[in-house]
């Protein structure tokens, strides 16, 4: 089974793996090109496409390499192989769906609060201003266009909320053991936000629920929720900073005309 661990950025994704390895002892393959070296407890051994883990305590399991994207992309006939076979093959991607799922294909969404989602991208990545964030500059495109192709692609899926799965990461555990027919651990493993960031504060810096204000202004957020909140709305997602009216229009506008850096 082939399963895209699929997030706009900052929208959770490291969140998502790290469950996903806490919970079911399997590494979710980077879908990008990466120099990270494996953990040497895992004992990685490597062969063509795949790379082969020992955990003690566990059985061995079989994940493809890093660059995993390209691999599927440039050899159709391993991302059948994949999908066919009965280990459970995660990978991650920023990207849109495939065009043409095939069987054996199901995905993983978590979705965040464009607010927060923004805020976090812009505290990352400092060199994009608002617009080219907007506008989807770095990966995936917009952040309502990027939903809404994952939303309408046909394949199996689990598809949670980031600020529910901190709460209660069964949220996301649950219906996953469903989706790849694993039993429920009888104890379901949480990765608090502090000790992700901890781990790599760089990547991680901790904004929880209302950091964004940190980042944005509120005129700036009304932006955001401007452009992107009928596509949040269908989560669930209120907009956070109902106080900026019809009187700040003019200050949002104006934060309209600043220039994208590219990318």
């Amino acid at each position: 089974m082939l399963v895209y661990v699929a997030t706009w950025p900052r929208c959770g994704n490291a969140l998502t793996r790290n469950l996903l390895f806490l919970n079911f002892r399997n590494l979710t393959a980077n879908g990008y090109p990466s120099d990270a070296p494996k953990s040497e407890r895992l004992k990685p051994e490597y062969f063509g496409d795949f790379v082969r883990y020992y955990q003690v305590g566990y059985p061995p399991y079989i994940g493809l390499q890093n660059n995993a994207l390209q691999r599927l992309k440039d050899n159709p006939q391993l991302r059948r192989d994949c999908a066919a076979l009965s280990e459970i093959f995660f990978v991650k991607t920023h990207e849109l769906p495939p065009e043409e799922p095939i069987e054996g294909e199901a995905y993983i969404c978590m979705t965040r609060h464009p607010v927060r989602a923004v805020a976090s991208f812009r505290k990352l990545r400092t060199s994009y201003d608002l617009s080219s964030i907007l506008a989807g500059s770095y990966a995936g495109g917009r952040y309502d266009d990027w939903h809404e192709a994952w939303d309408a692609c046909d394949m199996p899926n689990v598809t949670v909320r980031y600020e529910d799965v901190v709460g209660d990461p069964g949220v996301l555990i649950r219906p996953v053991s469903t989706l790849i027919d694993r039993p429920i651990p009888e104890f379901i493993r949480k990765m608090p936000l502090a000790v992700s960031k901890e781990m790599n504060p760089d990547r991680n810096p901790g904004l929880f629920l209302n950091g964004w204000r940190k980042v944005l202004t509120e005129q700036e957020a009304a932006r955001v929720w401007t452009e992107l909140g009928e596509t949040a709305s269908r989560y669930g997602y209120d907009n956070l900073t109902p106080s900026v009216d019809a009187a700040d229009e003019e200050n949002v506008s104006a934060l309209q005309g600043d220039q994208a850096v590219s990318r």
